[in-house]
């Protein structure tokens, strides 16, 4: 299995090579990340997805001179998953791909430090993905999420209760964990279709039907609905996530100006700049200066209600947010703290 893999564009059929070319452009045209001599370490994890990402960027890496490598966190949840791994071995080898391996008892983890199983997963898997990337001075991150998965987060964000532009899902770059996402306008069906038409074999994880989990029920259920109502939807998700990068750069400049002679230790907005700007902008700039302060995310209801207070002139008043965070108006300005 997975033993005469194309390592060049050339070897590829035309459609493949087309899916090639098409994930080069949404890199290096949408997600502005310049392709040439840069070192990547793809996130594989042996499902179609990071399998058929790993083939594409090993095609693509002799026109522009780039560097690829993987790493795979077994995380030991899975009776499957060593066999997985050696899976994973194998197809790194087959591709002469320099391969960086780690597995801890997630499970034991959770338990011990009382969080749930996936977020105990996702905690560990990008702390090993980080200190990988220093090991190896990789300039990037790279993920295997697809135009599906977008589609799922875009929903659960919206379940969630999430802002604008927050709602247009996952960043496909995201510069402060250098972690950068090229299927994100590519389907899933795109990826079977390519990793079929070169013989390569994966893996499927099985816990992706365990609708114990909720963005397994979001995948399994509230998905398929909604392209049965719009077969265009994941283009329509697609088109939505491109708009909100598109605002999200407009809003961190705006943002930035706005924020950019606070104090980190004792953040402070105050009354004449806050009667300076629009509604819009003051609530997004509540947002960076609370997102500045650590872990918590601001829920738009109470940033909502900051800033209906702070119209209303109620000094005095108080509003929490999650991370301990504390915005306390006093005398038309605001002060941030922690309780």
């Amino acid at each position: 299995m997975n033993e005469h893999l194309p390592t060049k564009l050339q070897e590829l059929n035309p459609k493949a090579a087309h899916t090639c070319l098409g994930i080069e452009n949404f890199i290096t045209s949408k997600l502005k990340t310049p392709l040439n001599s840069t070192n990547l370490l793809v996130a594989l994890s042996g499902g179609v997805d990071s399998s058929a990402l790993i083939v594409i960027l090993k095609c693509l890496s002799q026109k522009n001179n780039c560097t690829i490598r993987a790493a795979h966190f077994n995380h030991q949840l899975r009776d499957e998953a060593d066999a997985e791994e050696s899976h994973i071995r194998n197809l790194c080898a087959s591709l002469n791909i320099e391969l960086i391996t780690d597995k801890q008892d997630v499970g034991a983890y959770a338990a011990q430090h009382r969080m749930g199983i996936e977020e105990a997963a996702r905690a560990l898997r990008y702390a090993f993905l980080e200190s990988s990337r220093h090991a190896l001075n990789a300039d990037w991150i790279v993920t295997g999420h697809h135009a599906n998965d977008l589609a799922e987060d875009i929903v659960m964000r919206l379940i969630r209760g999430a802002g604008w532009p927050a709602l247009g899902g996952m960043q496909g770059k995201c510069l402060n964990r250098k972690i950068v996402r090229p299927l994100l306008a590519t389907p899933k069906s795109t990826l079977i279709s390519f990793a079929k038409s070169i013989a390569l074999s994966w893996c499927e994880d099985t816990s992706n039907a365990d609708d114990s989990f909720f963005r397994n029920r979001v995948r399994s259920q509230i998905i398929p609905e909604l392209c049965k109502e719009n077969p265009a939807f994941l283009n329509t998700t697609a088109s939505l996530w491109e708009l909100a990068q598109i605002d999200a750069e407009h809003w961190a400049e705006v943002t930035h100006q706005a924020t950019e002679n606070i104090e980190d230790s004792c953040p402070m907005l105050l009354k004449e700049d806050l009667q300076a700007m629009s509604q819009a902008t003051r609530l997004r700039v509540y947002k960076t200066v609370l997102d500045s302060m650590g872990i918590g995310q601001p829920l738009q209801q109470n940033l909502i209600a900051l800033d209906s207070a702070w119209k209303a002139n109620i000094g005095g008043k108080v509003v929490q947010f999650p991370g301990k965070k504390l915005a306390t108006i006093r005398k038309g300005s605001i002060y941030f703290s922690y309780r």
